[in-house]
């Protein structure tokens, strides 16, 4: 379906020699989505006040504005930034010449005036996880479960990738075109499991599930965050003004909700759906053992780590083939890792994959699969230490680099106060693995679970999916 205000806005924009979308954020990055099929590229250029580093955005080099200074009455400048930095921003490249100007903002409502002139569906439903990142996350549990619900429902997913798998009955629209901000703006809920975008508009009638991703007392977030952009924080307050339910899985995340998010609408405290897999018969272990020849009576151990582009020592790399032997030693049992990289991360080329004992599952779909079919967790700084927590199933978190991390990001409790074994080097992780008490893990952890008020009880899909179903019923 092309847009009429988009070949509209093409065919002006076309008049000057460039469009200089001004920013290379966020609201940069999806205008270039949504000009993509309209816009000549060779047409576009991305530019910044000043450049620190090279960088690309959506495949286009980003300069400096300056550099069209020459050319300042035959561009059209698109000031591609949060509406709080566009004045500053308007001024400064006035200051050099420019007299052409353009927002996103104005860009996002004209887009609206079009697509709102379709009514809303009341039986539509739009899931999004991670910005289209696939069939996963809190979203995934929720639409099977509503998919038991009834045959009615039209249900939609956010994809990148236009050969994502997806079930039979669930449909894909691609993140950031025209086409992906016309099925929000004709759907009647909205599930989401991050920050909607800043070309997201929401008008009377609908309403919007925000599900976020993070669990318990971990990394410092949102309001609560340091060191955070500005930018990234305006986006968070538009969020919370258009949403309409929070999902908390557990009272610590409630409260955070309302000082954190500034979040003042209704909490649905019930867990997180993703979560239900630990209390469900399921065949993870089953496909798992398949998929990669893996014994039954094996030791499936899940090395996790999150991303991150300081390290860069040997020592801080993990040597996962001394880390399964401590496993085995400790358990008796033949093991085998299964690694989960960030797909950035380029640590796993210098782990010695190769060997038997080390499986790389990056690019596996559902992190929650693994999660539920491991018998112990190694990870260092994510979320997911909260998730597995749950399973009552040992979490041992790797932190050769602590001090450069808690300085990045900050966190709500100290590490030696949570229940998770943690180590400091490479030999400190083996001997503690090869010492684990379970009896006295078990009993912290559950106290800890306990403590910070956990909803997750295995029934949180089937909640969400009541909620949302009486949502439909009260409209018609």
């Amino acid at each position: 379906m092309e847009s009429r205000y988009l070949r509209s806005l093409s065919d002006r924009l076309g008049q000057h020699r460039f469009v200089l979308v001004y920013g290379a954020g966020g609201v940069a990055k999806n205008l270039l989505l949504l000009l993509r099929g309209y816009m000549d590229e060779s047409r576009i250029a991305v530019v910044v006040s000043k450049i620190a580093e090279e960088k690309k955005l959506e495949g286009y080099p980003v300069n400096q504005i300056s550099q069209f200074a020459k050319l300042k009455d035959q561009v059209m400048v698109i000031l591609a930034v949060m509406p709080k930095l566009s004045k500053e921003m308007r001024a400064y490249a006035e200051m050099l010449g420019f007299q052409n100007f353009m927002t996103a903002e104005e860009i996002s409502e004209q887009l609206y005036k079009e697509i709102w002139q379709g009514k809303i569906s009341r039986n539509k439903i739009v899931f999004s996880s991670w910005s289209g990142g696939g069939f996963g996350g809190n979203a995934k549990y929720i639409a099977l479960e509503l998919m038991k619900r009834s045959h009615e429902l039209e249900l939609v997913w956010v994809v990148k990738k236009e050969d994502e798998k997806l079930p039979e009955r669930i449909r894909g629209v691609l993140y950031g075109t025209y086409e992906h901000y016309q099925e929000l703006g004709t759907a009647h809920i909205w599930v989401d499991n991050e920050h909607k975008n800043f070309f997201t508009r929401k008008r009377m009638g609908q309403c919007y599930i925000q599900t976020w991703h993070g669990g318990g007392p971990l990394k410092k977030i949102e309001f609560d965050g340091e060191n955070l952009p500005g930018s990234y924080l305006d986006l968070c307050e538009m969020n919370s003004k258009l949403e309409d339910i929070m999902v908390s899985p557990s009272r610590f995340n409630s409260r955070l909700y309302r000082r954190a998010f500034r979040f003042e609408g209704e909490i649905l405290e019930c867990g997180y759906p993703r979560n239900d897999i630990f209390w469900q018969d399921n065949n993870c272990r089953g496909n798992l053992e398949r998929m990669f020849s893996l014994e039954p009576e094996m030791v499936i151990a899940l090395y996790a780590p999150t991303f991150r582009n300081f390290r860069k020592k040997e020592e801080d790399m993990l040597d996962l083939e001394q880390v399964r032997k401590s496993i085995e030693k400790r358990f008796g049992k033949k093991c085998r890792i299964l690694a989960r990289f960030h797909p950035s991360d380029k640590e796993a080329a210098k782990n010695g994959f190769g060997s038997d004992g080390c499986i790389d599952v990056t690019s596996y779909g559902d992190a929650q699969e693994l999660l539920a079919a491991a018998d112990l967790l190694i990870t260092d700084y994510s979320s997911v230490m909260w998730d597995f927590s749950l399973s009552g199933k040992p979490v041992f978190l790797f932190h050769p680099d602590l001090d450069l991390y808690e300085k990045e990001r900050g966190y709500y409790l100290p590490f030696e106060k949570m229940p998770y074994i943690e180590a400091f080097n490479k030999e400190d992780l083996c001997r503690k693995i090869e010492n684990f008490d379970d009896e006295g893990y078990q009993k912290r952890t559950r106290a800890f679970v306990e403590e910070y008020g956990s909803f997750d009880k295995g029934t949180a899909a089937k909640a969400v999916g009541n909620r949302i179903m009486n949502i439909l019923q009260e409209s018609r």
